[in-house]
């Protein structure tokens, strides 16, 4: 299957290797990373960012209450049909993180309770960044009830961490959410890898 993935990718890459913005799937071990300690509160759903070949969709189907506490919002066509049939009982959208409101609001109307990102953005332009960021700023939910507030999850290269578009990212989610966590970096992915986590 890893074989599998790798070779998916890289057709991925060569069709797109700006979209893409990565050399390789995304490891088991940030996988488990990116959806450690998830817990979604009844009637709350995940949402995420980017799939590819379902790395750490695999991890979300195992903390998940139920396959439609689930949607997957994937640009590139080759990879949505792959994700269908890994994970047949599992939603997915062809189309853009920009329009994820859109998207939830046709579907059941679940508050969502994380948003699980693989998007590169230290490789976006500032336009697609700004419209991204504005679309989490819609999903997220501050916590009320005693329950926990929405959470979202990604992650940057460490090699990319002080470009100036991941800087700028993450300057905008710290101003609109507060100050991020950041985790120890994740060696074992290609490349290393930290894991960033803001909650409302």
């Amino acid at each position: 299957m890893a074989t599998l993935d790798h070779l998916h990718f890289v057709k991925a890459v060569l069709r797109s290797p700006a979209a893409v913005g990565a050399i390789a799937p995304s490891s088991s071990v940030l996988a488990r990373q990116m959806v450690a300690g998830l817990e979604l509160p009844p009637g709350h759903m995940v949402v995420e960012f980017g799939p590819g070949t379902g790395p750490m969709t695999e991890q979300i189907s195992k903390v998940i209450p139920s396959p439609d506490a689930y949607v997957g919002i994937e640009r590139d066509p080759n990879f949505v049909k792959l994700l269908t049939e890994r994970f047949p009982k599992m939603r997915f959208v062809q189309g853009s993180a920009e329009k994820a409101p859109e998207y939830i609001a046709e579907m059941d109307h679940q508050q969502v309770g994380a948003i699980i990102c693989g998007l590169p953005f230290a490789s976006l332009p500032p336009s697609v960044q700004d419209g991204i960021v504005d679309a989490i700023r819609q999903m997220m939910t501050p916590a009320s009830d005693g329950r926990p507030g929405t959470i979202f999850r990604t992650f940057q290269y460490v090699h990319a961490w002080p470009l100036p578009t991941a800087v700028r990212f993450r300057r905008m989610m710290n101003g609109l959410f507060g100050k991020g966590r950041i985790s120890r970096p994740v060696m074992r992915n290609l490349p290393p890898a930290f894991v960033l986590s803001w909650q409302v």
